[in-house]
């Protein structure tokens, strides 16, 4: 038997790994200095060939137990799985991690976790109260800042839950711990999707919906990047499995991880229905409701509070978020342009996912039985699933309109209850056919998709996002040696990180609200050297917004250049009409 076991694992693991190598073209696994490649599906194929000869040699009865007992073994072993799984997402996130304080989100949040090492929530800007523009200290506030209350104060945009997280890590390991935080929020966000599956349905289920988490396209292209959607994420699963838990703190536990999401991403207040929902039960009774909802609370008060205390100080009103009033930002108009986009992000990004879940269907229609408890716990999740993913999708359609792939990001504190519902019908499905086959057809399938996921990822770049923003740490790196004291950055897309790696004022030209020409006079009669950093694509904006200005049209050479697919150029205005004398930079 052992030897028949032996053959059948080998036959697993062999047409396991002809399956990603038929998907993805091949893979290589580093582990330190050493790696494993294989990019030829022959070998593979021939061992998974011969495997199942030596099995089959064996005996029919022996045969069918061994491959039985693969089935067995994912049960047995299934946290074991989600951990492994886990830890790899997380690596990944590390791996190839950015490590750069890049555009608006990425610099707004490791900007903001700088300002609470130094204990404060405001930066205050001086030049904003030195040189007079119609827009006020608008004008100055980088890309993730806007004005505060007092004059020549900037306060952050983002909400505080992730750099508090953050903040910390700076403190004990330097700003390169910064970057590691969202990776281990990551590998946590799918442990707790395991366990959500798990305690819904099965652990198989859970492993499904931990395996679909950790390959899918947007997480992964989100893990590499310090930003709060996958925080979001975790903090969000992390509550329905406290609240899953029949233990007597578990509302209390549920209430506290509910807090920090909302302290990280407080648009999402309607989840806590969901959260309520799974510490109270169905049905619910009214003493169970009422305990429930006071552990909710005391859970939620010290982060809620939190939430409350930093909104009033820094933009008036604890009901204010940085993002301004809630009539600006959501409208009715945008229901429907959202509805069909996130619809087509979604069959572009998790077709793997939506193709498991049409086959696992068809396989339970096909082999209908009778009611199982099994069937009784699958239209539970379903329906815990649809509610909870209702919730985020109803929060997201009335807000503006984004047209890229990306920003299916939005929905991901869903992705755990939609995975799980998948995985429910995965294994249900599984459990339908033959002992003998149940584990190759479950670890295959999700094989296929989850190769499929990686496949997308790569294709959508989130493998290659640190080069793609390497360019704002060069630049501000750069920048922060080579201008003098009193340098001003005129800027909008690197404006973020030039004033993080800089610590310089930053002039954004798209709210200047005034003739560029003009606004550089002041900053001259200031004492101040103004500098452009424009990256390509913006050159022409730039003439556009300024027609009748000389200086907008940047038709001198610059000092120095940084990245590779996204050019950003550094020019001296005072160059200008002057002849060159000296060599373009170019930092890549």
């Amino acid at each position: 038997m052992r030897l028949a076991r032996l053959f059948a694992g080998t036959f697993a693991s062999a047409l396991l790994a002809l399956l990603v190598i038929l998907v993805t073209g091949g893979f290589i696994v580093r582990v330190g200095p050493l790696a494993l490649t294989s990019h030829n599906w022959r070998g593979p194929a021939a061992v998974a060939l011969l495997s199942l000869i030596g099995a089959v040699s064996v005996g029919r009865t022996v045969c069918l137990a061994a491959f039985a007992a693969i089935w067995s073994f994912v049960d047995t072993y299934a946290t074991a799985i989600a951990t492994v799984l886990a830890v790899v997402a997380g690596g990944v996130g590390v791996a190839f991690g950015t490590y750069a304080a890049s555009s608006s989100d990425a610099s707004g949040y490791v900007s903001e976790a700088a300002l609470l090492g130094r204990g404060t929530l405001v930066s205050d800007e001086p030049l904003a109260r030195e040189v007079m523009l119609p827009t006020g200290a608008w004008a100055f506030a980088p890309l993730g800042y806007r004005p505060g209350l007092v004059s020549g104060e900037l306060v952050p945009t983002y909400p505080a839950g992730l750099p508090l997280l953050l903040a910390p890590a700076r403190l004990v390991g330097g700003e390169l711990a910064t970057y590691v935080v969202v990776p281990m929020l990551g590998a946590l966000a799918v442990l707790c999707t395991y366990a959500l599956g798990a305690r819904l349905h099965t652990r198989a289920a859970g492993v499904a919906a931990a395996a679909l988490l950790a390959t899918s396209p947007i997480f992964l292209f989100q893990i590499v990047q310090p930003m709060s959607d996958v925080a979001a994420t975790a903090w969000w699963t992390m509550a329905l499995v406290f609240a899953l838990l029949p233990v007597p703190v578990a509302p209390i536990a549920a209430g506290a991880a509910a807090g920090i999401a909302l302290l990280t991403r407080p648009n999402l207040l309607v989840l806590t229905a969901l959260v309520l929902i799974a510490a109270v039960g169905w049905p619910p009774n009214r003493r169970a409701f009422t305990r429930s909802l006071m552990a909710l609370a005391a859970g939620m008060i010290p982060a809620l509070g939190t939430l409350l205390l930093v909104q009033g100080r820094l933009y008036g009103s604890p009901l204010v978020s940085g993002y301004g009033p809630g009539a600006d930002l959501f409208a009715v108009a945008n229901i429907g342009p959202n509805m069909w986009g996130y619809a087509a992000r979604l069959g572009q990004g998790e077709a793997p996912a939506l193709v498991l879940a049409a086959a696992a269907s068809c396989v339970l229609v096909a082999t209908r039985q009778g009611a199982t408890t099994h069937a009784a716990r699958r239209r539970h999740t379903f329906a815990f699933a649809a509610i909870g993913a209702a919730l985020v999708v109803g929060s997201y359609l009335p807000y503006s309109v984004f047209r890229e792939w990306s920003y299916l990001r939005f929905l991901l504190p869903a992705f755990p209850l939609v995975f799980v519902a998948i995985g429910a019908l995965v294994s249900d499905a599984v459990l339908r056919m033959p002992t003998s086959v149940r584990g190759i057809a479950f670890l295959a399938a999700l094989t296929v998709a989850c190769s499929v996921n990686v496949e997308r990822a790569e294709r959508e770049q989130a493998f290659n996002m640190r080069r793609y923003e390497s360019r704002y740490r060069l630049a501000g790196l750069y920048l922060d040696q080579a201008l003098p004291t009193n340098a001003v950055i005129v800027s909008v897309q690197e404006s973020g990180s030039a004033r993080y790696y800089t610590r310089r004022p930053i002039l954004r030209w798209d709210l200047l609200g005034t003739d560029l020409d003009d606004a550089l006079a002041a900053l001259r009669s200031a004492g101040r050297h103004p500098f452009f950093l424009v990256e390509d694509w913006e050159t022409p904006e730039l003439g556009t917004r300024f027609p009748t200005s000389s200086t907008a049209r940047l038709d001198w050479r610059p000092r120095a250049e940084f990245g590779d697919d996204t050019r950003v150029r550094l020019f001296d205005p005072n160059d200008r009409g002057v002849d060159p004398t000296w060599t373009v930079d170019r930092v890549h």
